[in-house]
């Protein structure tokens, strides 16, 4: 074997390897896809919104939010397992079409905690190849976190929180927001934004806030794209 075929080789086989990775990924979210309704097109737009983000971050280096180009596409190819966590929720629960009760929302809140141990138990099979899930199970675990330290379910605080779950959490939350839910009516994009920046250094990482407000009408283009996946 030349040089030529043994570089197309390993060439061949990284695809191969990151093929298996990105179908493990998607089919641990077509699970989730099964049992949440709020899925299909929300996957997609905040698996959009994400990507915008982290390029961003590649594109531009700032210290302490330093990002590779293969964390750029593991975060957007893990956006869809952010809630997997859910279908170890109960239907009373996951599919009540009114607010919750405060021990529903509790129980509800068990989601990140589900989600993270799957997807370990994942990693856990698959050996040595498991770290390119690591941002998955930390997304999954984190993206309710905040800035302030009041979230869950760890209650971590500022940069302590995975940046991948930091750049969830205001992907998730501005969707659910422009979003009509059983329990809600959709908010405007002008007061979405308004209160992601709100919540900016209490909610949110403040500089992923100023991120988003650089994206915001790239955000409603994509809410737009994806209207009709709901």
């Amino acid at each position: 074997m030349n040089s030529t075929e043994y570089e197309n080789l390993i060439e061949s086989n990284i695809k191969t390897m990151k093929q298996m990775q990105e179908a493990a990924i998607q089919g641990l979210a077509i699970l989730a896809e099964y049992r949440d309704p709020e899925t299909g097109g929300h996957i997609q737009r905040v698996q959009n919104f994400v990507y915008l983000i982290a390029q961003y971050l590649y594109e531009n280096p700032t210290k302490g939010y330093e990002i590779s180009a293969r964390e750029v596409e593991l975060m957007a190819n893990s956006a869809p397992l952010h809630d997997i966590g859910k279908v170890g929720i109960c239907d009373t629960i996951l599919l009540k079409p009114g607010k919750l009760t405060p021990e529903e929302f509790e129980e509800m809140k068990k989601h990140s905690d589900y989600g993270a141990d799957a997807i370990e138990k994942v990693q856990f099979f698959l050996g040595k190849e498991k770290n390119f899930l690591d941002i998955a199970k930390d997304i999954a675990k984190h993206h309710h976190e905040r800035w302030d330290g009041n979230g869950y379910p760890d209650k971590l605080k500022g940069t302590e929180i995975p940046l991948g779950a930091r750049i969830m959490a205001i992907s998730d939350v501005y969707d659910a927001l422009v979003s009509r839910r059983p329990y809600k009516e959709p908010f405007s994009q002008e007061k979405a934004v308004s209160i992601i920046k709100e919540g900016s250094g209490t909610q949110f990482d403040p500089k992923i806030v100023e991120i988003f407000e650089k994206f915001a009408d790239d955000f409603k283009n994509i809410e737009d794209m994806w209207a009709m996946a709901d």
